[in-house]
């Protein structure tokens, strides 16, 4: 008898081991088990029969396992009980909306070191001053392809360096950056050899002009990339940096009596390569602290690609959006014009100038971001099932004042510009650098006036990328660019001016505000669904 006994336990051992091996391989097959049926059909894709079952276990059938497999499971499972979260107090809050608003002021600093550059000194790292108007024209065409072409490759590259950090992937990270540089080159290089192809087949510019046109754009483009990667690390004022570096770089060699065009081809080549070694040792050193653990998931490429594509098509329309009034001016011909695309020097000094209204707006908008998604990581754990509306309400509530807010930053921000203007008008060195002449004014005054209304519309948008509908906000960027250069291409030529090319941005930022606030205001009721979206 205690043979038989013995023979008992040792056999009842070894089914217990067999369900404990069982429920391991059943749990790896299928981590999100939700009832016995779950349990059975999993059990019966590795392998196992209602004859199997019988022979190892003792049981009649495979749902008969998956009854006590499953309650195995249930009794493993941990549930702890959700700590509760307290409420931020107002000066932590304050600090980190400070926080984001000056990370947004440092993002615009790079633009204002520039224009501040050409106003004071008459040169920066790319800029038109002393030049011809062909090769103007020439650079503001590169100026523009750059930003398109690789525009949506910086977008890609934060979104997938932000992904690859959560996961500590360091090496991944790495030569996934730099595979975003290559491409983003490669981009480059392929529509500088389309336009160098099509130019000599449909003559617009001369060869020389059409070769100094492709190599500032390669060049620009190569800058974007190399700033990115120092963006995505959240150092700007090494952006900065860099820019006040290049720029006593091209100041110095034209001050002592380099070329020009060489001149701020050495600055960019400085800044280039300047970021690409700040963003490599940074980097290096932060993962050194990461906890260097195997990779339990494999990150493919086909997902990240997925993760970034919204970004990408962002990065595309967002540049064309911007600089597509531009295009229109420049295609106006009130007169003969050389080539069917001319530079307007008036034109851009005032959409230069009104670029400083964006300063403080841009600021609002990080900050105002960072402020909704922080009140809604805190208001979800107080709210039940049952006060979902509740929670909708309060957001619409906390939206608006976000809107009222950034209008009251954006208001400050125009007026500190036109005192600006108006001191700088005292000095007779500034007078030909300030938009003062001609249309300038003009175009300064509804420029700064669109610019303002883009940063509230950029707003409405980061929320929906930040909430994760990227296709609407897509679709309004989209809409807003037709309308941008189809109100813009009326005006210039109804009215017979290409100052008026500023009345399709205005057209189009309004468009993009107003789509983009009524997206917002149909999401908001849907808030939980967002939440879950987001988890």
């Amino acid at each position: 008898m205690s043979i038989a006994r013995g023979g008992r336990a040792t056999r009842t051992s070894r089914t217990g081991e067999a369900r404990e091996r069982l429920l391991r391989q059943v749990v790896e097959a299928n981590g999100d088990l939700q009832d016995v049926m779950d349990v059975a059909a999993t059990i019966e894709s590795l392998g196992w029969s209602d004859r199997r079952v019988e022979d190892v276990f003792g049981m009649p059938s495979v749902f008969d396992l998956a009854e006590d497999i499953y309650a195995d499971f249930l009794a493993s499972v941990r549930t702890d009980p959700i700590p509760p979260r307290h409420d931020m107090r107002w000066y932590h809050l304050l600090r980190l909306i400070a926080a984001d608003f000056f990370h947004g002021l440092l993002f615009a600093l790079p633009m204002v070191v520039s224009i501040a550059a050409m106003v004071m000194l008459h040169i920066s790292i790319w800029s038109y001053q002393y030049y011809s108007v062909a090769q103007a024209t020439a650079l503001g065409i590169a100026t523009f392809l750059s930003f398109v072409v690789t525009g949506g490759f910086t977008q890609a590259m934060a979104t997938i360096y932000y992904v690859l950090v959560g996961l500590q992937e360091g090496d991944l990270v790495e030569r996934s950056l730099y595979q975003i540089m290559r491409w983003g080159f490669g981009a480059a290089v392929v529509i500088a050899i389309a336009i160098v192809v099509a130019d000599s087949v449909f003559p617009m510019f001369p060869f020389s002009l059409a070769f100094f046109m492709v190599v500032y754009m390669i060049m620009l483009s190569l800058l974007w990339l190399a700033y990115a990667s120092l963006y995505v690390l959240r150092r700007e004022y090494m952006l900065t940096l860099l820019t006040v570096g290049s720029i006593l770089i091209a100041y110095f060699m034209w001050r002592f009596g380099h070329n020009v065009i060489l001149a701020q081809a050495m600055a960019m080549a400085a800044a280039t390569g300047g970021a690409v070694l700040s963003w490599l040792v940074i980097f290096r050193r932060q993962t050194r602290k990461w906890q260097h653990i195997g990779r339990i998931v494999k990150t493919r490429t086909s997902q990240l690609a997925y993760a970034s594509a919204s970004y990408f098509f962002y990065g595309i329309l967002y540049f064309s959006f911007v600089f597509s009034d531009r295009l229109v001016a420049w295609t106006t011909a009130t007169s003969f014009l050389p080539y069917s695309i001319w530079f307007r020097g008036e034109y851009e000094l005032g959409m230069d100038w009104a670029l400083f209204a964006l300063i403080l707006p841009l600021g609002a908008t990080e900050a105002f971001v960072g402020y909704v998604i922080r009140w809604l990581m805190v208001a979800q754990h107080r709210v039940t099932e049952r006060n979902v509306q509740n929670l909708a309400a309060a957001m619409r509530a906390v939206y608006l004042r976000c809107v009222a807010g950034f209008v009251g930053v954006a208001a400050i921000g125009m007026v500190m510009v036109r005192i600006g203007l108006a001191i700088a008008r005292q000095y007779p060195i500034l007078r030909n650098a300030i938009p003062i002449h001609g249309v300038e004014p003009f175009v300064f005054s509804w420029a700064s006036f669109a610019y303002v209304v883009l940063a509230l519309a950029l707003f409405n948008v980061l929320l929906m990328f930040s909430l994760a509908y990227p296709q609407l906000a897509l679709r309004s960027l989209l809409i807003s660019l037709a309308a941008d250069i189809t109100v813009g291409i009326i005006a210039t030529r109804i009215l017979g001016a290409y100052q008026f090319a500023v009345v399709g941005l205005i057209a189009g930022v309004i468009c993009l505000v107003v789509l983009t606030t009524v997206d917002v205001l149909r999401l908001l009721p849907r808030v939980d669904f967002m939440l879950y979206r987001m988890a």
